[in-house]
């Protein structure tokens, strides 16, 4: 959340979901403005009653525009997954 090509209002937070359980410490999560910037955020948090699931809280509000989620996490059996997606803010 929010989903791939959405337009959103400002979110709290990006929340992903895994196909398997990542191996522990081996998920990122990075928000990326129009500009390239890399924004402001908390560490990924697994979700305590989903372990395929993690979070990052965003700093602030985003302005209107386009941002880019880039994640990355190791599976069990040691391969890296990573991928990215966009999603828009409309703060009207």
């Amino acid at each position: 959340m929010p989903e791939a090509d959405s337009s959103v209002p400002s979110p709290g937070a990006i929340q992903l979901w895994f196909t398997q359980v990542p191996q522990d410490n081996s998920v990122g999560i990075r928000l990326i403005n129009s500009a390239g910037d890399l924004l402001e955020t908390g560490p990924p948090m697994q979700d305590s009653g989903d372990p395929k699931s993690y979070s990052i809280q965003v700093k602030g509000e985003l302005g209107s525009g386009t941002y880019t989620v880039a994640w990355r996490g190791i599976g069990d059996d040691g391969h890296v997954v990573r991928s990215e997606f966009s999603f828009a803010v409309d703060a009207h």
